[in-house]
């Protein structure tokens, strides 16, 4: 008989081992995925998805990268009057248009991108977020050029420029880190570099620096880690402004 009772007790602490084995797995394994979210997209993926299920970009990741030597520049934070009054609006016009196009001109200067991008216009018509509010953007609904889930795109200037910005915010649902760098295509130094953090929706951020050295290429592109389900899926640019070089 107590053989009988041992070996019952023994049989017990195994299953009890085994339950606890199996609720210490299940209680970890929600930790593992709780940073997985379903996030929206501004404009859908070529595939035909508006959601993607993925992780929170964490902006810590945000690259630190050494400083350029720069023949000096002026980081402009925020589209105040002295910047637009002191540069020129390059105008996306946008009135019911979705066409994909590789530049944008005026009378003065023409644009031209390495990839094609689809100009679009503001919200909600066209890009569906919320951009950002006064005064951290020049106006709230603005038309914008796409690029069509690419995470860097390249401006080539007909002519060179002392001041140029944009307004940038990333396709996914999240915030993340961008950096742009001003170059001179002849001699190919970098003339000035930002980086710094947009996220969608109502978190557009302005990019923009007024240079000592004139430059007439600028390259934006993704700064965080990972091309895969932790990316921002594309980005658009709006409020593009330029000051040509005397």
């Amino acid at each position: 008989m107590k053989k009988r009772i041992l070996t019952a007790l023994a049989m017990l602490g195994i299953l009890g081992a085994m339950n606890s084995c199996t609720k210490n797995e299940q209680a970890e394994s929600p930790d593992s995925v709780s940073n997985v979210k379903r996030h929206q997209l501004s404009v859908p993926l070529e595939d035909g998805r508006t959601f993607v299920e993925a992780p929170s970009y964490s902006t810590t990741k945000l690259k630190q990268q050494q400083a350029p030597i720069s023949y000096g520049f002026i980081t402009i934070p925020l589209p105040d009057k002295n910047y637009q009054s002191s540069t020129t609006l390059l105008k996306i016009k946008t009135p019911g248009d979705f066409s994909i196009i590789n530049c944008i001109a005026d009378n003065s200067i023409k644009v031209t991108f390495t990839d094609s991008v689809r100009r679009m216009p503001g919200y909600p018509a066209g890009w569906t977020a919320v951009w950002n509010s006064l005064p951290n953007v020049e106006n709230e609904t603005p038309a914008v050029l796409y690029t069509r889930q690419k995470n860097r795109l390249t401006l080539h200037l007909s002519k060179y420029v002392t001041t140029f910005g944009f307004e940038l915010a990333p396709n996914l649902y999240d915030a993340y880190p961008f950096s742009v760098g001003f170059y001179d295509s002849k001699e190919n130094p970098q003339v000035a570099y930002l980086q710094d953090v947009a996220s969608t929706p109502g978190g557009a951020k302005l990019f923009a620096v007024n240079s000592q050295r004139p430059f007439n290429v600028v390259e934006i592109a993704f700064a965080g880690e990972g091309e895969n389900i932790n990316q921002p899926f594309g980005f658009a640019i709006a409020n593009i402004r330029y000051k040509l070089a005397k």
